[in-house]
């Protein structure tokens, strides 16, 4: 809302606070002694197990401030390989959408691997990074995806490379159509709802309460056939009608 009672930033400051304190401690008494043991006896290249670590460590993190209801669960691929694609407004997106639990790697920008803990936890779960402005990080990354997918892991790409801060999608990028058609896989658009009046863009020190919380809609997968069969300017209008 363009306005807001007084009293909700001084609150909103105080939520993100208790918010943080339950990732970190949550981080350094649960997940980082599960994830350690389980690096020592568990033989997975693709570390799907982390990822679905981080799933549940997401979700007790946030349970306490708001609810992520999700439509359209049955368009979930089992177990393919596929390409996720989704709107971006808030740095609550990324935790909201590990309450799908499904295991795969986000494309984030390098810098999240610098915040402690956060950071540490992504690169053990083999999280792929990008410097935007880097073109040799780029192709590097566009490899790393592919063959990410060609080895059964999904990907999760936030096709306009940054967040809205008033809910209108952004331009779309082309690279995760690129990415799909070299590996062949589905893509699968995702639409979020509510995360950007919980924590608006570029203000990650607030988060303002919900009583509708977070809504994630799961639209029908896009199959590999038809992602290589469609031109790219018509694939990305087709994903940027489905997501808005």
């Amino acid at each position: 809302p363009a306005q807001r009672r007084v009293g909700h930033t001084p609150l909103a400051v105080l939520r993100v606070v208790g918010l943080a304190l339950i990732l970190v401690t949550l981080g350094l008494f649960v997940v980082f002694p599960v994830v350690s043991v389980g690096m020592l006896v568990k033989k997975d290249p693709g570390r799907k197990w982390v990822d679905l670590v981080i799933c549940a460590w997401a979700k007790m993190t946030i349970s306490p401030f708001f609810r992520v209801k999700i439509k359209g669960h049955d368009n979930l691929p089992k177990d393919e390989a596929c390409v996720y694609v989704a709107n971006h407004q808030s740095f609550m997106d990324i935790l909201s959408v590990y309450q799908l639990f499904k295991p795969f790697k986000f494309v984030s920008k390098a810098s999240i691997l610098k915040i402690p803990l956060v950071g540490w936890a992504m690169r053990r779960a083999k999280t792929i990074t990008i410097e935007r402005e880097d073109r040799r990080s780029q192709l590097n990354t566009f490899r790393e995806c592919v063959e990410a997918l060609k080895k059964g892991t999904s990907i999760f790409v936030f096709p306009e490379g940054t967040r809205s801060s008033d809910g209108k999608l952004l331009k779309f990028k082309r690279g995760p159509v690129s990415i799909a058609k070299r590996a062949k896989v589905p893509i699968v658009p995702l639409t979020i709802l509510g995360t950007g009046r919980l924590m608006p863009a570029k203000k990650e020190y607030l988060l303002y309460q919900n009583n509708c919380g977070v809504k994630l809609v799961v639209h029908p997968m896009i199959s590999a056939k038809e992602v290589q069969e469609t031109p790219d300017d018509e694939l990305l209008q087709r994903l940027r009608d489905t997501i808005d």
